[in-house]
């Protein structure tokens, strides 16, 4: 046996060998170190050395794997070890013994082929691990003992029966094939040791992290199914389950899972229906492998296990016969006859179980059931007889008395180890989340790899690729610009191919400083045709550059020059007089002086006359990249100049013209202007910083108490002047005052000695143009500054409290603009410096610092004189007195605001306080004392201080006031549209006669709103808005507080103007009634018989008898209101109107063309133009009426053009008002 063992251990470890991961590895080092060898030359190892030192690098990384890979493992042994011992042991005593055991079997487990090639503890990983669990006494010991494996172990006897490791926690059976586990029955039915078994698999889990288990075997008792009923079935499936699906979660893993009914002889008829059966014959499996059909899920395996018992009863009914014939005793051909009706009964029961146990939980996962195999070890007991009467009356059976004899040998254990579990140890997988997790990782690391086996290929193929590319994009070029260079083509296009060749060549520069990745792998030859495209860059930059715009430089030289003489006056040379200059100091530069090479005006002046010979816009969008090319080309061109005549560089000097040299000397030898060099002080780039705002001079508490849009510019501002436009002045005009080496007046040494009496009359011309605009845009700040409007009387008081506060926003305002207006008149910022830090020293050490005299610019002293009275405090920091004066004014105005909204009534004494101010009743109010101080401040103020200071010390009592008028519009135009628009809008609105086309309007309440006396109207007037509004000439104007009203409508005073009319005309003074009286008077016409004029009982029958004049009143006292006009000629014809209603006489009035005549007299003609369509002789009526009473009653638009508005107010006005609410 143990030669046959080491054999076999051989052939196992020479192909465990070859196919191992140690031999994959190797195999692996070798590959890596061929390509090294033969492929280095690729990645830069191009000698023999490089390789060898790549190649050890790389064996000695896989030496420090390999050693780091045996502790790691040779550590997780050894603390599985001491883990498993501990955990199964109760005492040192029993830890120490169970390590000596362990030892042991190690030691055995390396003679075995699965031990093979692994040292120490480490065996423990070679071996696949199974467990078997199930309740007590299931016989789940003595199926491995039974099993017929190989226990290499010194004591195989004791191992064998007692298991190895003590039987508290579990027994541990080591065979040459597998680990076997053999968990305490109490795991599986006492719920009190689940923490300790959690406890157990969580070792197996930390151990054996990728395969804890490579199966599990569940041991049930076939006698335990079987006496037990449905409840008792359903706790049996209920542990199981929970126990495999423990098994699932905390390994982390899913495995097949074997089921095992043990003791089965305990079936009735089992031990003499199977007696028959040799060695060889028992070891075989008997049961049902439902893994090939189930193991997709396409099949239910409960129903896939009630077909395979089916099929094994079938068998067994086979089988009967032969075995009856076998058997002499009469007795046990009874039992023999009736097992297979026993194992037909037993299988009810146990379907039952499987189906339970197999049966889908949508909170678990579904475990892998692999089978289901009955087996009998050694165990003895009294057979279970579970057929019925009925049952075996069909199958003719009898009831016999049965003796068990006991069983000494085991049935279908050895193969269903060898040839079932053990042949799917390779199955185990990853639970749900493992499984995925997995792919994931397997799909990253395949993913990974695949990329990074690309990005090589590709790295390569690309970096090859990019090189010749690059060369032949280089040649390429270059053939272009020869064939242009030859070809004599326009200068744009020998440019265009000049810039892709310079391209090119920065190109290829800018790799010699850093190489890109592309040719990270040596595949780069570039640096080998630097030198020949540098040469034809500088030879077309001299055919190109020098060449044409020296020849320009020299032209316009010329043409200047004789400007120059034919200019009239100075103003004219002063126009030449800035670029005549740079062109004499650009062509000092390229040829006599190239010492004072200034580089920005070079690359400037060179830019510009290149783009000029060129003749192309490039101010278009098109040519954007083309001018930045440019650019880079005169840079790159103005480097390559050496720095002195002595010391030439790559491109040879400008050659010099000394005539025209001197000549432009001697024509640009003149004063200077001040104007253009101030202009080129304000005009540069560094006095274009960030404006001044108002916002920058307040804190930002203050900023939303003072508006102003105006953008002081840098350059007039205090920081402006002091750290850039004084020493800016003081350069120019010590330039422009001192030797110039363009204009060669410079010493031998070539210093520029200044003329001081020049420079300082130039000084003072600069300096008051300077600040004639500093002043004006600072007198420009504050005259657009002004305080925000309020939104109301809770703003208006809170702002007002801010403003009259003497540190707030406005004095902060003047002391930041005192700073701005009193400069310092030689800073120097440095000293500035110096002098604050030696005043902080003397400070801390308490020592007098003598007092510094700074001389103000004197410029400013008269310009900001009425100015400083504002922002010059006695104290630093504090409120002149003059602002003092106006802060505490606006005091006053802020206890104004305040009493008005800590009244009962705001509302109501807001608008009673307007009233008082707009009729001047209050002369004594805050706002009107504030208005008057301001105003006596302003006049003592010279003109432009005063419009510069007037809004804004204006604006917070505007303000004011606004806010009180918000107030005042609100109440009175809640009150108009309550008491009068209401009424108008439903009595008269619409209604005649103030429109022809509608229902007549009820006199009573057109005497309600507008009778002289009692109108709603002018009631309304009289109490509501006589304080607001006063009548002048007959017309409506709205009172006005210093310019300012509460804005009424323009739509209300016109519709008082015709209220007046229509009140005028239907009501006598004094009078509540309505009513009027008028004259009529016929006129006699041609061919009219008869005329008729009446209404109420009031008429005129005119028959051609001599005309008078008869009093007509209106209303009438007649009961019926109608009114009639007709006419009647010769023959009888007669047309008329006729009317009816309370304004029937008006009705008739509208439909007759009437004309003033003189005073009251009006002349009315009714031509029926209706009635006369059908005849040619029109036949009219025509009366003369005269009025009472001077009104328009006889006009048509004194009623019509009468409406009043619902808003006394205009919409903007309501808008403006409701935003500054929300």
């Amino acid at each position: 046996m143990s030669g046959r063992a080491n054999t076999s251990g051989l052939i196992h470890f020479l192909l465990g060998l070859a196919s191992s991961r140690a031999s994959g590895q190797v195999v692996g080092l070798i590959a890596v170190l061929t390509i090294v060898w033969f492929a280095g030359h690729l990645a830069g190892l191009d000698t023999t050395d490089k390789k060898l030192i790549a190649m050890l690098a790389v064996f000695a990384a896989f030496v420090i794997y390999l050693i780091a890979r045996w502790f790691w493992t040779k550590r997780s042994g050894d603390k599985l070890v001491e883990e498993l011992a501990t955990h199964n042991a109760g005492s040192q005593a029993e830890i120490d013994e169970i390590q000596g055991k362990m030892t042991d079997v190690l030691k055995s487990l390396k003679a075995s082929h699965l031990g093979a090639g692994h040292r120490g503890n480490a065996a423990l990983y070679a071996l696949p691990w199974y467990m078997i669990i199930g309740p007590s006494a299931t016989g789940k010991s003595t199926l491995f003992a039974n099993s017929g494996l190989h226990f290499p172990y010194a004591n195989a006897n004791e191992l064998h029966i007692q298991g190895f490791g003590g039987t508290r926690n579990c027994d541990w059976w080591f065979s040459d094939q597998a680990v076997l586990i053999d968990t305490a029955g109490r795991y599986t039915t006492e719920s009190a040791d689940n923490k300790e078994w959690l406890s157990f698999l969580g070792l197996l889990k930390k151990h054996r992290p990728k395969l804890p288990v490579n199966g599990v075997i569940v041991a049930i008792s076939v006698s335990d199914i079987l006496t037990s009923d449905s409840e008792g079935v359903r706790h049996h499936v209920n542990l199981v389950r929970e126990r495999i699906q423990e098994l699932i979660t905390e390994l982390g893993v899913v495995f097949p899972v074997h089921i095992s009914f043990t003791k089965t002889d305990l079936i009735s008829g089992f031990e003499p229906f199977f007696a028959d059966l040799s060695e060889k014959e028992r070891e075989q499996v008997w049961g049902a492998y439902l893994l090939d059909e189930s193991e997709d899920q396409s099949q239910d395996p409960a129903e896939l296990f009630e077909l395979r018992m089916e099929e094994l009863y079938q068998r067994l009914c086979e089988q009967r016969l032969s075995k009856l014939a076998r058997e002499r005793n009469v007795h046990r051909k009874a039992l023999i006859f009736d097992f297979p009706n026993q194992f037909k009964s037993a299988s009810i029961k146990l379907t039952e179980f499987v189906n339970l146990l197999f049966k889908d939980n949508p909170y678990q996962e579904v475990p892998w059931f692999a089978g289901v195999y009955f087996t009998s070890g050694t165990q003895e007991g009294t057979p279970v007889e579970r057929i019925l009467s009925g049952v075996r009356e069909q199958f003719c059976s009898v009831a016999i008395e049965q003796t068990q004899e006991t069983i000494t040998k085991s049935y279908f254990i050895n193969r269903f180890f060898n040839d079932v579990v053990f042949k799917l140890q390779d199955l185990t997988r990853g639970n749900r989340r493992e499984r995925k997790i997995q792919r994931w990782l397997k799909a990253v690391s395949v993913s990974a790899t695949l990329a990074s086996v690309a990005a090589t290929v590709a790295l390569l193929t690309t970096s090859y690729t990019m090189n010749s590319l690059l060369v032949s994009a280089g040649e390429q070029k270059i053939e272009v610009l020869v064939d242009k260079a030859v070809s004599g083509v326009e200068p744009a296009e020998h440019v265009a191919a000049f810039m892709d060749v310079f391209e090119h060549y920065t190109l290829l520069q800018s790799y010699e400083q850093k190489l890109p990745w592309r040719f990270i792998l040596g595949i780069y030859e570039g640096d080998e045709t630097l030198d020949s495209v540098a040469s034809i860059t500088q030879q077309e930059m001299t055919t190109l550059i020098s060449m044409p715009i020296q020849n320009h430089v020299k032209q316009e030289l010329t043409s200047f020059s004789e400007k120059w003489a034919l200019a009239p006056d100075m103003d004219s040379k002063n126009v030449l007089r800035q670029e005549y200059y740079r062109l004499l100091k650009l062509q000092l530069m390229f040829s006599e002086n190239p010492e004072q090479m200034d580089l920005e005006f070079a690359a400037q002046e060179i830019g510009k006359h290149w783009r000029s010979l060129l003749g192309l816009n490039f101010e278009s969008e098109e040519l954007e990249a083309f001018n930045s090319k440019l650019d880079n080309i005169v840079t790159m061109y103005i480097g390559l100049f050496g720095k002195s005549v002595d010391e030439p560089g790559e491109l040879a000097f400008w050659e010099s013209d000394e005539d025209l040299v001197a000549t432009a000397r001697l024509q640009l030898d003149t004063q200077p202007e001040p104007e253009p060099l101030y202009q080129q002080i304000i005009a540069s780039k560094a006095a274009k910083k960030k404006p001044l705002t108002l916002r920058n001079l307040l804190e930002p508490k203050n900023r939303k108490l003072l508006n102003s849009n105006y953008r002081v510019p840098y350059a007039y501002t205090k920081a402006g002047w002091e750290d850039y436009v004084y020493p800016e002045m003081q350069r120019i005009v010590t330039i422009v005052s001192s030797g110039d080496w363009v204009m060669g007046t410079a010493n031998e040494a070539g210093e520029n000695l200044v003329d001081k009496s020049k420079a300082q009359v130039l000084e003072k011309a600069i300096r008051a143009l300077y600040f004639k605009d500093y002043a004006e845009h600072w007198f420009a700040l504050l005259g657009d500054a002004q305080v925000k409007q309020f939104t109301g009387l809770a703003d208006a008081s809170i702002s007002l409290a801010k403003l009259s506060a003497l540190d707030g926003p406005l004095t902060q305002l003047m002391t930041n603009v005192n700073k701005n207006i009193n400069l310092t008149d030689k800073p120097v910022a440095k000293q500035q410096k110096v002098t604050s830090d030696a005043e902080k020293l003397a400070e801390k050490i308490n020592v007098e610092m003598p007092t510094v005299v700074v001389t103000k610019v004197p410029e400013l002293g008269n310009r900001f004189s009425d100015l400083r009275r504002y922002t010059q405090s006695s104290e630093p920091g504090k409120a002149s007195d003059f602002l003092q004066q106006y802060i505490r004014t606006l005091s006053t105005v802020h206890s104004d605001i305040k009493g008005l909204i800590g009244s009962n009534e705001p509302e109501a004494q807001a608008m009673e306080f307007a009233q008082q101010l707009l009729s001047g009743e209050d002369v004594d109010s805050g706002l009107q004392a504030s208005w008057i101080v301001v105003e006596s401040q302003l006049r003592a103020l010279e003109p432009v201080t005063k419009k510069a200071i007037e809004n804004l010390f204006k604006s917070a009592l505007r303000s004011s006031f606004d806010s009180i008028a918000v107030v005042s519009r609100r109440q009175l135009d809640e009150e108009w549209q309550e008491l009068v628009y209401s009424l108008y809008e439903t009595g008269i609105k619409g209604k005649f006669p103030f429109y022809t086309k509608g229902p007549d309007a009820a006199v009573a309440d057109v005497a309600e709103l507008l009778n002289s006396r009692s109108g709603v109207l002018w009631k309304f007037v009289d109490d509501e808005l006589t304080p607001f509004l006063k009548k002048r000439k007959g017309n409506w104007e709205e009172r006005t507080w210093n310019g300012m009203g509460v804005g009424f409508d323009k739509q209300l005073l016109t519709g008082l103007k015709r209220a007046n009319r229509v009140t005028r005309s239907l009501f006598s003074k004094d009078s509540e009634t309505s009513g009027f009286q008028f004259q009529a008077l016929p006129v006699p016409q041609r061919g009219v018989r008869e005329t008729y004029l009446g209404f109420s009982e009031q008429s005129y029958r005119y028959r051609n008898e001599p005309e008078e004049w008869r009093k007509f009143s209106w209303p009438g006292k007649g009961t019926t209101e109608v009114a009639r006009v007709y006419a009647v000629d010769r023959t009888g014809r007669r047309v008329s109107v006729e009317k009816s209603g309370p304004w029937a006489l008006l009705r008739v009035l509208n439909e007759a063309q009437i004309k003033w005549i003189k005073g009251t007299e009006y002349a009315v003609n009714w031509a029926f133009n209706e009635q006369n369509k059908s005849t040619e002789q029109k036949l009219t009526a025509k009366f003369m009426l005269k009025s009472g009473r001077s009104n328009g009653i006889f006009s048509k638009s004194t009623m019509t053009s009468f409406s009043l508005p619902n808003s006394l107010f205009s919409k903007a006005q309501i808008t403006a008002d409701l935003a500054k609410l929300n």
